[in-house]
């Protein structure tokens, strides 16, 4: 698993276009909501707990998780369950937005999600062989294979 971080508008998804240029993958947008399922760029409908690739898609991008956090009826505990269950030893690169630094949200339920992608984020950074960084486009790695770098 790889996960690859940054604040908004910094150019994560330009970055994990151009590493998987050429390669056979899918690419599941959180964003658009639906009954709590993930949206597939040009194929409808995909569960959350469908992320492993299949013959045509070595790789599976999970992108903007942090609104599929936002809008599950899922408690916090159960959410991150199921989240590390589905993807635990497949091919998984997540796309994560920093939403834990600057102005803390005055709305609970925003603050609540802020801290909620804190806890998922930690957990997903632990389990990842690999993560990245992206500051303005420019990518930081601070873990590779396992080691902090």
């Amino acid at each position: 698993m790889r996960v690859i971080i940054g604040g908004a508008h910094n150019g994560k998804r330009d970055y994990v276009k151009k590493l998987l240029a050429g390669k056979e993958h899918r690419w599941l947008d959180c964003q658009t909501l639906h009954a709590g399922a993930c949206h597939q760029h040009n194929s409808g409908d995909m569960n959350i707990q469908n992320f492993s690739g299949d013959r045509h898609h070595s790789v599976v991008v999970v992108d903007r998780v942090e609104c599929w956090l936002a809008e599950t009826n899922l408690g916090e505990a159960e959410a991150v369950e199921l989240l590390l269950k589905a993807t635990n030893g497949k091919n998984v690169i997540f796309i994560l937005t920093d939403i834990g630094r600057g102005i803390v949200p005055m709305d609970a339920g925003q603050r609540a999600l802020r801290d909620a992608c804190g806890r998922l984020y930690q957990q997903l950074m632990e389990r990842a062989d690999e993560v990245t960084r992206i500051w303005y486009g420019l990518p930081q790695t601070l873990k590779k294979r396992g080691e902090i770098i």
